[in-house]
């Protein structure tokens, strides 16, 4: 089963992959935010605050610097990453912020279907994170981000350069217990698809929860 399903992902990376050249590489890094070198016909694009170096019209996707790569990450969950990363470059509008910022169910065209993926990213966030606030908060300055005004304790971390993402951690107490939020800017569904933006929920989540394991 496991193998049918990575054969799936890898599928779905490919035929990505073939689509990136009917588009033009300068126009995707205006709209992207991504630089590309028409020498080396290469984007160069951060996420996670890292810098992923992807070929044209190959779209073969590594890191900048070796020493950054997850060693814990399967095959499976870098294609996904991969295929976030794709999706972003062709759907990406450089529309401008709201500054709006709302819970993925509440941005425009989230059916039902998707609800339960922006919720095991909830549910991640608050069974690691729970009662550990200082954590919580070095995690989030280490994937880049900035302290803002959610929560108990909130961060606001720039995934892609027009996808920012805020995280808000309620502390357990002896009254209640603990609880976290992930907000979107409205402008978000400009940028990437409703199903990324649901995946990226829990992406993030255990992004953050991988970089607070290190700490």
């Amino acid at each position: 089963m496991k193998e049918g399903k990575e054969n799936n992902y890898k599928l779905c990376y490919e035929n990505l992959c073939r689509e990136f050249d009917k588009y033009n590489p300068e126009e995707v890094a205006k709209k992207s935010g991504a630089y590309y070198d028409s020498e080396k016909k290469q984007f160069t694009l951060t996420y996670f605050n890292k810098e992923y170096l992807i070929s044209y019209p190959k779209g073969s996707i590594v890191l900048k610097d070796d020493k950054e790569k997850d060693l814990s990450m399967d095959e499976n969950r870098m294609l996904i990453h991969k295929m976030l990363i794709l999706s972003y470059l062709y759907r990406a509008t450089n529309s401008s912020l709201t500054n709006k910022w709302v819970p993925f169910r509440e941005l425009e065209g989230v059916g039902h279907a998707y609800h339960g993926f922006a919720k095991i990213g909830i549910d991640k966030l608050v069974k690691f994170f729970g009662n550990k606030g200082e954590l919580f908060l070095k995690a989030g300055l280490k994937l880049g981000g900035k302290k803002v005004d959610v929560g108990d304790i909130g961060i606001e971390i720039t995934v892609l350069p027009n996808v920012p993402m805020t995280f808000g951690l309620w502390i357990a107490d002896d009254e209640f217990p603990a609880d976290t939020t992930i907000l979107y800017d409205c402008s978000a569904v400009k940028e990437l698809h409703v199903e990324d933006l649901a995946g990226l929920c829990s992406l993030a989540a255990d992004e953050v929860i991988r970089v607070a394991e290190l700490i």
